[in-house]
């Protein structure tokens, strides 16, 4: 299985859609507890990412943001949902690189492309 090219989170180009999300078969005793834990974290990266933006102190935001992409990715990476591990890399990344204005909006880029993903294989 080949990972889709995510690159468009650090230039603001496009995304795989969210429908090609590849899930292993085998990890259905995982997804309730995955989703649950992944749409959590996920409330707290909009937090973060809103608190960034309004110059909250930005390096405990920052921090924030950083400590939840890479659990997003280990827990991706654990259940084996390598696509989804592979777009938190690179949101990783993106969030290293970027301006600090765009970080923001990256950041809820990345929440609404997780969200719909996880949405569609829900059903």
């Amino acid at each position: 299985m080949q990972t889709k090219d995510f690159s468009g989170i650090r230039t603001n180009g496009p995304l795989p859609s969210p429908k090609e999300l590849q899930v292993p078969p085998d990890i259905a005793d995982l997804w309730d507890d995955y989703t649950e834990s992944t749409f959590s974290m996920l409330e707290e990266l909009e937090k973060a990412a809103l608190a960034y933006e309004a110059g909250t102190d930005r390096e405990a935001s920052a921090s924030a943001v950083r400590r939840i992409l890479h659990k997003i990715k280990g827990e991706s990476g654990m259940v084996g949902i390598d696509d989804m591990s592979e777009f938190c890399h690179q949101a990783e990344y993106a969030f290293e690189e970027l301006d600090p204005e765009q970080r923001p909006d990256m950041l809820l880029k990345f929440k609404d492309w997780v969200c719909a993903a996880i949405q569609n294989i829900k059903g």
